[in-house]
Parts: C-alpha cells; structure tokens; sequence
C-alpha cells in the first residue's frame, strides 16, 4: 500500500458565498473496491494533519499537471474538474482509522478514503541501545518529554525549522473553535540520517495526578495549528501524564461503621463533597481469614479522599469461600438497598450502582471472583445489583480452594497483587490452594498483576500479625504505599474509564513504576489483553506442542538449549532445582483445570542462540496493532540463573520479507527481574517464577517493511545484556 504524505494540492472550485455550503460531488473508491462511491461532505474546513498515512485503498483521483482533480461518479463519469490549490489531510484520532480529506475554499470538504494511520513516533524517551528511542504515551510527573523525528518518516521535512508545543489536550471541537497554541515552543528541525531526541518539557500531572496532552510541531511557526504541522492527539490525547497515585486525593473523608444484622457489619467512606460530585462508583473491600474488616483504613481512606465511596464489611471466611462469596454479595445488595440509613442519608442517590469494583484479600481475594462466578452463572441474583455492574474485580494474595472454573473472573477486568514474602499464602510450588497466579490465568477480560519484592500477607492490613519470609522485607508501611498506588489506578481506569493509568502495567519501559514507591522497590508487572481466540497470537503455546511449531501452525527456530514446552507447573512440588524438573518454579497451572502453557530454554556463556517464531500470513501486516508483547521470567533456582545472578536483557529482532532486520536491545533496561531470593522448599535460593509482560512498539522497529513481516526473533547472549541463563516464555502477540 502506497505511503502518502498530507500536503498535496488539490483541485479548487471557486469560492462559494460565505452563507452556503456547497455540496462537492463524489469520489470514487474505498475500502477496496473502486465501486463504493465515497460522497464529498460539506461543511466548515477541518482541522490539518499531516501524519504521513497507510492508506487501505486506492484513491481513485485523477490528477492532472495543472494541479486539477475531476470528481467523477460510481460509473467513472466525470462530474466536475475542480482547480487548486487545496489539502489532503487526515481527520481521525491519535491511532487507528480515520479518514483522508480534501478540502478547498471555505465550506466545502471530501471524504477520500478509509485510511489506517502509522502513529508517528513523536514523542518518546531517549535510549542508549538501538534503536536508541522509546517511542511513549506515558510520562511521570517530572520525567522529561523528549521529541524524536525519525527523517526517514518525513523525509520532506527534513532541516526545515519549526516550534515544538506541548500542551493541555483539546477535542477537535476545541481544537476548531480555538486552535491557538498557548505557552512557549522549543524551536527545532528534523535532522537527517538518526534520530535526535530533543527536550521538549517537564511532565506535570496536575493536582489530578493525570493530565491529557497534545503535541504540536507548527511548521510555519505562526502560534496556531493550522496546514501543514505535525500533530500527536487530535481527537484522542496524544499522550498522559501520571502523577503519585499512592499520595492523598483531593477530597476530605467522612466514615461510618453500619450494621445491617448478621454479617452485615460494614466500614464506609466518601468524600465529603460526593453530593457536588454527583453519583461515584462503588468499591467494596473483603477480608480474609483471621482478618477484621475494620483493618483496611488505609485502604479506604485513599479511595474515597480520589472520589469513590468505598466499602468494608465483615466476611464469613471461616466456613470457606461459598461463605465468603455470600457475605460480598449480600453485604454489596445491603448497603445499595440502604443508603437511606448511612451518614444520615449522606449516600442516598449519590452511589453508582452500575459501577460496582470488589477487592478482596485472601479468602476474601477468591470470594470476591467466586461472587462473580455464581451471579455470571445465574445462581445468585440480588435485589439491588447485577454481573453486568461489576466493572472490575481485584485480589490480594488470593486463595484458590475452588477449582478455577468456579473462582473465576470470567471477562471481567482483573488486578492481582501479592508479595513473594508472603508466608500465608505463599505462592509457593507445594499446595495448589496458594497459587493465586491460577485465577489470573483463568481471567479472559483485561488483566493486570503486581508481584511485590518483599511484601507478606498481612502487609496489606493494619494489624494482623505479621508472617513475612525473606529477605528484605518492605514491611506494612511501603507495602500500603505499594497497594494504594496500583488499586488506584486499577480502581480509576476500570470505574472511571481513565485507561490511561494502566501504563504502570503496560509500558516495558522499567522505570514506569508508579511515583512514591521507595527508590528500591521491586515489582514485577505482566498485562493481558481481553482473550480473543488466535487475534494477534504468534505462539502462545496453547496448541501444536512440538517445540518446532507454533500454536498459530507456523515454523518456530531455534538453537537455545533444554527449549521445551508444556504446562507452566513444577513437576515435584521442590523449588530446589533438579534436570528432570524443566518447569521448576512455575505456579501458574496446578491441576487438570488449569491450561496454562509456555516454554523454557537456556544458553550458556559464550553461546549466542536465538529463539524465532515465524509470523502466520494472517499477521503479516501489522498495522492493525501497536506493540509486540510476550510473558517472560528467569527460572527459579535454574544453575544458570543462579550463575547470572542479575536482572536479564536480550534483543528482540523482526525480519520482513525482504530479510530486512530490525533489532530493540534492553541491556540498558534489563527487564526481566531475578527471582525473589526466598528460601525454603528445598536447596537454593528462589522462589516462584515472576512472569513479567514485554511490549514494544511496533514504531521503534526502523527500517524495515512493517506490512510484510516474516518472523520475530528473541535474540540472545552477551551481545544482547547476558552471556548466560535460562528463561520461560508465554504469549508471543501482536497486541494494542
């Protein structure tokens, strides 16, 4: 598909009257087929972009030498010749399809074409590893934001000056009625040959802690967007800024303690203010075995003073997780069914009951998702309530009593957070009722874990006593710092719709750990798109076991060492490790139930394998995605891993079809973290295996042909951040 830059001259009518809006006529051909008529819209000119764009049809225009366009209809007959000059510009948001628009005089626009934009990697963070850039969309409160012009992008651009603004987000309707760039712009041209990352701002959150912005490159440096410049976030923001999540809200709390009878004790918070906030969604928090409900202040506070009102009742842990689920459901339909009676009528009207988000710790961690199951199965429904209202579920430290296909998150949003300290539920490879990475696996909605250095089970209370094994623990303080950071985050972007916030779980880069954690603090993240059967999937190891073909049926290569695939669970129930134990460390499937599946290999000192899948011809062209994403962890206790003793980097190589490569190296990351130095099962030092999830966008991978892709490579070995050790690997995709 042909590759076209937005400021070609277009035919001109004469100028119609300022009090009309001249209809155009019609052109020929989208989506493929020439036969598709595409009407020309009037209407007041649009907004310019000039992104260059892939564009998924022809456009059947002919242009003559005189800058003239004919119009033609659905038969090729020729309508109209109209004269220029004029623009073709792109109207859509920052990714995905828009449309190609052909504008002249002042009331009068033409759809051309369907189009699918590149994003253009404007903004980023410097590297100093190729490609050496970063393309982002997600800053730090304080992290400066780069611009990086790649020349071969714009290679019409090349050496021309322009001024660089980054600004507060505006609609297009904002954008139309003021398109005035406020503040002050970095002066700037695009170099030839590499890419030069320029400073451009601070990032700044607000008092939010979240700030949409756009970026504007004003070639013609007049201070308005207008023909001609370059722009990222019109429509959509073109990028977010994230400020200390972990930090108080901006809001005062009240609080309450309620009781509606038996098992009915409740906790509740609000901020003061909810009535000038209107309805806010509900978060409800369920407590785990031994535990009060009385014991998650710290918890509730935070949420509330962020604007939720926020929940904690007492559970029926002790009988089990039937029990538990009971108690969640029934203490949820009370307090909606009873707002009259809480805070002197304080709540009434004011709680969103469809936005509905259940945290649970412990029991109550697979109580919550076990509610969801029973009412997803129609075997509960309450009064006030319904499956459908439950925007997210998360769990801490999460039993697994229940097979997973009834404590299940089914397509719900799901967070996991647990700490490899913990000496409860210990996430250990010996009971199957501690694997809580088991729920997370069954989950087939968007889902996001956090897996904490030194964090114990009863770290996330108040007071229960505290059973940490290991070293460095963080203790109850941080380890409260930790947790509100990402359930608020979890909380905001899945009640909220703030979906910018899950950049702590999705962006690769490492230093994406969420601002007032403690400079030391280690968690190691993973992220899952919503399941869609074989969309965007390389190998997920799901299907075709032999260790040569992938699950999509295409050619794997590889000459690392020990690779084999099978299910990701420790075959003796000992983290010590033995040869005949290959998945030594892995917690993620336990029983027949389970399905996880993945991989594992190694390379030794002076070896420089590689493992490649190569890519199914459905997937050839990538534009339909925005990253290459893929599950990986160093494997407890492995010789090699113990050998290596650090954090772990490679390369990750795409090849088109023309044998054109392009490589991202992370030794200056190092990304995949050594396992906790946990004690205990056994000999060695280790403990479960800490999948964290890698996504790179496409945009990095320069200088190869992004539609006809032919394989994706790991690329290991000292050349690439490790002479040694020994990984597990899951989920190789395209992914947005």
């Amino acid at each position: 598909m042909p590759l076209v830059l937005l400021t070609l001259l277009l035919g001109c009518p004469p100028e119609p009257p300022a009090t009309t809006k001249t209809p155009c006529g019609t052109l020929l051909a989208i989506a493929g087929d020439p036969s598709v008529p595409v009407t020309l819209e009037t209407g007041a000119v649009g907004l310019i972009r000039t992104y260059p764009l892939e564009v998924t049809a022809a456009v059947d225009v002919t242009w003559s030498t005189s800058g003239a366009v004919e119009v033609v209809d659905a038969t090729g007959a020729v309508l109209t010749t109209v004269q220029g000059p004029g623009e073709l510009f792109l109207r859509a948001p920052s990714e995905g399809e828009g449309e190609v628009l052909a504008t002249w005089g002042d009331g009068c626009r033409a759809r051309l074409a369907t189009v699918a934009q590149a994003p253009a990697p404007l903004i980023g963070r410097p590297r100093t590893l190729a490609p050496f850039w970063h393309s982002a969309t997600s800053f730090l409160e304080g992290e400066t934001i780069y611009l990086g012009l790649d020349a071969a992008r714009f290679p019409d651009r090349v050496g021309l000056a322009f001024d660089a603004w980054v600004v507060a987000h505006r609609s297009l309707a904002e954008w139309e009625s003021d398109p005035v760039l406020a503040g002050s712009g970095v002066q700037s041209a695009i170099a030839a040959g590499a890419l030069v990352p320029v400073p451009l701002a601070v990032a700044d959150a607000g008092e939010d802690a979240l700030a949409a912005i756009d970026v504007v490159l004003d070639f013609d440096r007049d201070g308005v967007l207008g023909p001609g410049d370059l722009v990222q976030g019109l429509g959509a923001p073109g990028a977010s800024v994230i400020g200390d999540l972990s930090a108080p809200g901006p809001h005062a709390v009240e609080t309450v303690d309620v009781s509606g009878g038996w098992f009915l004790g409740q906790r509740v918070w609000w901020p003061t203010d909810l009535a000038a906030l209107g309805p806010r969604p509900l978060v409800v928090i369920s407590h785990g075995n031994g535990h009060e409900y009385v014991w998650y202040d710290y918890l509730g506070e935070h949420l509330a003073s962020w604007g939720f009102v926020v929940m904690s009742h007492q559970n029926n842990t002790e009988p089990g997780i039937e029990a538990c689920s009971t108690t969640t459901l029934s203490n949820t339909d009370w307090l909606l069914g009873h707002l009259d009676e809480i805070g002197g009528g304080a709540l009434l009207g004011l709680v969103d009951s469809s936005r509905i988000g259940w945290i649970g710790h412990s029991r109550g961690g697979e109580g919550v998702v076990r509610a969801l199951d029973r009412m997803a199965d129609g075997d509960d429904v309450p009064d006030n309530y319904g499956p459908d209202d439950i925007a997210f579920i998360a769990s801490i430290a999460p039993t697994v009593f229940n097979d997973v296909d009834e404590s299940d998150p089914h397509d719900r949003p799901y967070f996991l957070i647990a700490g490899t300290a913990d000496g409860d539920v210990t996430g250990g490879v010996d009971y199957d009722i501690t694997q809580f990475f088991r729920i997370w696996e069954r989950a087939t909605g968007p889902k996001a874990a956090a897996y904490v250095h030194g964090a114990s089970h009863n770290d996330f209370n108040c007071c229960a006593m505290q059973e940490g094994q290991g070293p460095e623990l963080i203790g109850r303080v941080e380890a409260h710092v930790v947790a509100k950071a990402y359930l608020l985050a979890t909380a905001r972007a899945w009640l909220d719709g703030e979906d910018a916030l899950l950049a702590h779980f999705r962006d690769e880069f490492t230093g994406f750990t969420p601002l007032g954690l403690a400079e030391d603090d280690l968690v190691a993240t993973s992220w899952r798109n919503a399941t869609s059967a074989g969309d965007g999937v390389l190998d997920d190891f799901q299907a075709e076991y032999d260790t040569d073909v992938s699950s999509a049926g295409a050619a794997v290569e590889s000459d690392a060492g020990g690779l084999m695939e099978g299910r990701l669970r420790d075959g003796d129930r000992v983290m010590g490790w033995t040869n005949d134990d290959p998945f030594n460390g892995m917690t993620h499937n336990a029983t027949p139930g389970d399905d996880a599946r993945g991989a594992v290999f190694s390379w030794t000192e002076g070896s420089a394998p590689s493992w490649a899948v190569a890519i199914p011809r459905a997937l050839t062209d990538a534009r339909p995605w925005s990253v290459v994403s893929f599950a990986v962890t160093q494997r407890s206790r492995h010789p090699l891993t113990v050998s290596w003793g650090w954090a772990l980097a490679f390369g990750v190589t795409l090849v088109d079809v023309h044998g054109a490569e392009a490589t991202v190296d992370f030794a200056d990351q190092a990304l995949v973290p050594t396992p906790y130095a946990r004690l205990g099962l056994g000999p060695g030092r280790g403990w479960a295996n800490e999948f964290v999830t890698v996504r790179i966008p496409l945009v990095d991978f320069r200088g190869i042909d992004l539609h006809q892709l032919a394989w994706l490579r790991l690329d290991l070995g000292e050349a690439h951040g490790a002479p040694e050790g020994a990984l597990g690997l899951d989920s190789v995709e395209f992914a947005r």
